[in-house]
């Protein structure tokens, strides 16, 4: 059976007719009929019998129609997916990164560059380090931006390496501190780490170091829990919890000054000998960066000099 068999029989239950059926399809009669008979013997029934009003389906044949029917429409479907018009100008591409201001903004400047052409099918996801690692390797996405901690750098380049995967530096940065402007250590230019002492710190739930084996995390990281924690998924939340709840704070990554000013954040300075970080872009070895990755990675690296 194949599926001009199917578009065939559908045609003459459509018309009641070979003879009109055949016209229809450009091809001629006896091909048709033959191409009808072979189809009813090779699934052992008669579609269509022979009447006054001309030809029409039998029981089984009405049945055996409808999931023709059936089964051309979701191959028209699944043609029209990837089978789309102006395909060179179509856009479509996957790609994972972490949760940071600075690079969901400039994912958002760099998603408008491709908003005019006439097809665009865009997954952008905000993920941990793992999980972009895991999207890229497995091909969900076509390149992603994994964050780290410099402590942890011969692990998270293991794992990139093992999962046959490139890599390239983006940017490299000490973390801040994030508050309200109305925080009570907002006043202060630095901000030393026994300061921040009773006061609640938002951690993102899913970039906890356990994402890397307890037998991977060296001496010296910086482990000083804090006795108030609120975990958050939803990097949205942060900005309203930092807001509304006193004292909270965060460590992020540096933020465009015109974002801290819309959300009355400031960012504050604290020294420790850890907190040094790296964002770096990962794709698959077996190809180049794509030309989408390489302008994304290009605005990052424009957002992070200015």
């Amino acid at each position: 059976m194949n599926l001009s068999h199917l578009k065939y029989v559908l045609e003459v239950g459509k018309t009641n007719s070979i003879t009109r059926a055949a016209h229809n399809l450009y091809m001629g009669q006896p091909n048709l009929s033959k191409a009808i008979k072979e189809l009813e013997s090779e699934i052992g029934i008669t579609i269509f019998k022979r009447t006054a009003q001309g030809v029409q389906p039998t029981r089984k044949g009405r049945e055996f129609l409808e999931y023709a029917s059936t089964i051309l429409s979701q191959v028209n479907e699944l043609e029209s997916m990837y089978k789309r018009p102006y395909a060179s100008e179509s856009v479509e591409f996957a790609f994972s990164v972490p949760r940071a201001t600075y690079v969901s903004v400039t994912a958002a400047d760099f998603i408008a560059e491709y908003a005019d052409k006439p097809h665009v099918n865009i997954y952008f996801k905000e993920t941990s380090a793992m999980g972009a690692i895991n999207d890229v390797a497995s091909g969900e996405s076509d390149f992603g931006i994994v964050r780290y901690q410099s402590i942890y750098e011969e692990y998270f380049l293991g794992s990139i390496q093992d999962r046959g995967l490139s890599q390239e530096l983006v940017s490299e940065f000490t973390t801040v501190l994030l508050m309200s402007k109305d925080h009570p250590l907002a006043s202060y230019e630095n901000v030393s780490f026994h300061m921040l002492s009773g006061y609640p710190e938002i951690v993102q739930g899913d970039f906890k170091v356990p994402s890397v084996p307890l037998s991977q995390i060296q001496r010296g990281a910086s482990f000083q829990s804090h006795a108030k924690r609120i975990y958050v998924y939803d990097r949205g939340s942060q900005y309203d919890i930092l807001q509304r709840v006193p004292g909270s704070f965060m460590w992020v990554s540096p933020i465009p000054e015109e974002y801290l000013q819309q959300h009355a954040l400031v960012t504050k300075k604290c020294q420790l000998p850890s907190m040094l970080h790296r964002d770096i872009v990962i794709y698959p070895k077996r190809e180049p960066l794509s030309e989408y990755g390489k302008r994304f990675v290009e605005l990052l690296r424009k957002s992070t000099v200015e």
